[in-house]
């Protein structure tokens, strides 16, 4: 007879497997930092033009959304101005970021305000940092040329002391749907 931690936990584990793969397919660009093998937390952006929404997976009960003016990103892992904000555990923030209305709707949040310190990503735990473009082309059809990370490893200090990286590709097989199947386990353990 299954405990009832297991049998509680696993309708969160198979809606939460589901709305990642909806940020995925959305065309979302996911960042694994510490890699895509054993991420220590995981940031998706899905560029609007004039907005860039924005979701920063910490555990499984630590996430945030967010949209942010994309004029005003200056560094993704750290937006100073937002015009939407979720808070919440993962089921919760990435439903309320698929419901969120495209910017250009009626009733799309437009009021900007300072982002909060929780949506900053510290430096120390941005890279190496794996980023995987969107797989399928705005057809919804799968991009032969977007199939493989880009990771960005640590390099020298620059003259400002600000670390620089180096970026280098690694074809892997499978996309990212094969990959979240890896990362939602990880996720747990964040």
């Amino acid at each position: 007879m299954p405990s009832t931690d297991q049998s509680a936990e696993a309708p969160c584990a198979t809606e939460v497997d589901r709305l990642l793969t909806a940020i995925v397919r959305r065309g979302f660009t996911m960042r694994y930092c510490n890699g895509p093998q054993r991420p220590t937390l995981i940031v998706g952006t899905y560029d609007w033009n004039a907005f860039t929404d924005l979701v920063v997976l910490r555990g499984i009960d630590d996430v945030i959304s967010a949209r942010i003016p994309t004029a005003e990103v200056t560094n993704i892992f750290m937006p100073e101005v937002i015009v939407w904000l979720y808070a919440s555990d993962a089921q919760q923030a990435l439903q309320a970021l698929l419901d969120l209305p495209p910017p250009k709707h009626p009733l799309a949040p437009t009021t900007r305000s300072s982002a909060p310190l929780a949506v900053h990503v510290p430096a120390a735990r941005q890279a190496p940092v794996t980023i995987r473009p969107p797989a399928v082309t705005w057809r919804g059809t799968p991009d032969p040329s977007r199939t493989h990370d880009s990771t960005l490893t640590p390099t020298a200090k620059n003259s400002r002391g600000e670390g620089e990286c180096r970026a280098s590709n690694d074809e892997q097989p499978g996309g990212d749907l094969e990959l979240l199947e890896r990362v939602h386990e990880r996720l747990h353990h964040l």
